[in-house]
């Protein structure tokens, strides 16, 4: 559930745009920042805040690859399976993973701690096949065996960081207040 100074904090950034849904993509990506992904409750808020309707919104979801309607693992793999990754061998990467983390594409190991995606391109066709990984990391080259050590790596990643106290960086974390959604949507309690 979104709060009220979250809410305010949405409010604000759209009334930059001349159109409520010009804010539609950053509040979308706002919630799922907030929740891993974009929750049925975070959809009816962004809704109402952008006056487009959930099946718009939907629309947004499935045209942008980035944004996701499902949890994900804390580490997200994106593994391009366009032609000029595929022509290099992307359909055995996605295989690899799919073997060694003994889950489909799409779903969470059963830790939580990985999510492979098939992409579309990701613009590093010199790098083919290549990945995106958590949004921020890109490895090209890829073959089987590079996608079985990039998980061992994650998989040490996620050991160092169990050692540490829990830090998660979010934009959407902001103070929580006592005022309802439904006063700040104009909606009677």
């Amino acid at each position: 559930m979104l709060t009220v100074q979250e809410i305010a904090h949405l409010n604000a950034h759209i009334a930059h745009y001349p159109e409520k849904r010009a804010g539609a993509i950053y509040c979308l990506y706002f919630v799922q920042d907030k929740y891993g992904y974009i929750t049925k409750e975070g959809l009816d808020s962004v809704s109402k805040l952008t006056h487009l309707s959930v099946t718009q919104l939907d629309e947004i979801i499935t045209f942008y690859t980035l944004l996701r309607r499902r949890p994900v693992g804390r580490n997200v793999i994106r593994v391009c399976d366009s032609i000029s990754c595929h022509t290099r061998g992307a359909q055995h990467v996605l295989a690899a993973a799919r073997d060694i983390t003994t889950k489909e594409l799409g779903e969470m190991t059963n830790d939580g701690s990985v999510t492979v995606l098939p992409t579309i391109c990701l613009g590093l066709c010199d790098r083919a096949p290549a990945a995106l990984i958590n949004d921020d990391r890109v490895e090209g080259e890829l073959t089987p065996e590079k996608m079985r050590i990039l998980l061992s790596q994650l998989a040490a990643e996620e050991m160092e960081l169990a050692k540490k106290p829990h830090h998660r960086s979010m934009i959407a974390i902001l103070t929580p207040q006592t005022e309802t959604i439904a006063s700040l949507l104009g909606e009677e309690a």
